[in-house]
């Protein structure tokens, strides 16, 4: 059910749950945690935003700079509802034009069963593993303070879940589709499924992508494949940790062209 919440700075958002949306807003809005390593956004910049959730990233991006072509995809029809309740409220901002796909892009089309946690909303995906899932979750809050007891009773609500089929697309057909001529930032949170994001890019498109933020989930080798994947085509890669997420698998690769 969607809520309207005001935040610390004056902001007014929907909100699937105000907890969950009070961190993320920290996150982007107070830490600009996409803009970091040399990555900058311009007006007139185009920018892709997958695994949108309720849309905090793109209303950020929207409002940073002037005349933003924006591209959200939200697979999750809640947070989809969402996202498109935000970008109503706050668009057009600044001359944002702005595009919402309620889908998952992936390394080609077709459907998948997609995991989505009410009460954790933005840990939910394609690949969702409840263990890992919780025992991430656990370690940023023993991390950030909390006492192991009271992080295992904070998470008894939040990993309660729900399973449907979602539509999958690639980013080219989408870079087809719309005519898009470059994307200035690249900016993937897709839990897990960030590899398939970045196999669905065609050859050809490579060379319109100028910047690329991604989180990624380091099993099975997939920090080092996704950190050649982005060399192979041309970027300087700095990878990092938040110090929260320490003993957790998640990285964020911050990624620009060489110049």
């Amino acid at each position: 059910m969607l809520r309207r919440l005001t935040l610390p700075d004056g902001l007014e958002v929907f909100s699937l749950n105000a907890d969950e949306t009070r961190f993320v807003h920290g996150e982007v809005f107070g830490a600009r945690c996409y803009l970091r390593h040399g990555i900058e956004l311009r007006d007139g910049d185009c920018v892709f935003d997958v695994g949108a959730n309720i849309g905090m990233a793109s209303i950020f991006f929207s409002k940073e700079r002037r005349n933003v072509r924006l591209f959200a995809f939200e697979p999750s029809p809640a947070a989809f509802e969402c996202l498109k309740a935000n970008i109503d409220l706050h668009g057009p901002v600044q001359g944002a034009d702005t595009r919402t796909f309620q889908c998952g892009l992936s390394r080609e089309p077709g459907t998948a069963e997609f995991t989505f946690y009410p009460n954790n909303s933005v840990m939910s995906g394609f690949h969702a593993d409840l263990e890992q899932d919780r025992a991430a979750t656990k370690t940023f809050l023993v991390n950030s303070g909390f006492a192991p007891r009271h992080a295992e009773l904070f998470l008894g609500s939040k990993f309660k879940k729900v399973t449907f089929p979602c539509s999958l697309r690639t980013l080219s057909e989408i870079v087809d589709e719309e005519g898009v001529a470059r994307i200035d930032l690249l900016k993937v949170d897709v839990e897990r499924s960030e590899r398939e994001v970045l196999a669905g890019i065609r050859a050809e498109h490579w060379g319109r992508i100028r910047q690329v933020v991604v989180e990624v989930h380091d099993e099975q080798g997939a920090l080092d494949e996704v950190h050649d994947m982005l060399a192979k085509h041309g970027f300087e890669i700095i990878a990092e940790q938040d110090p929260q997420l320490k003993g957790t698998t998640i990285f964020s690769v911050f990624a620009t062209r060489r110049r």
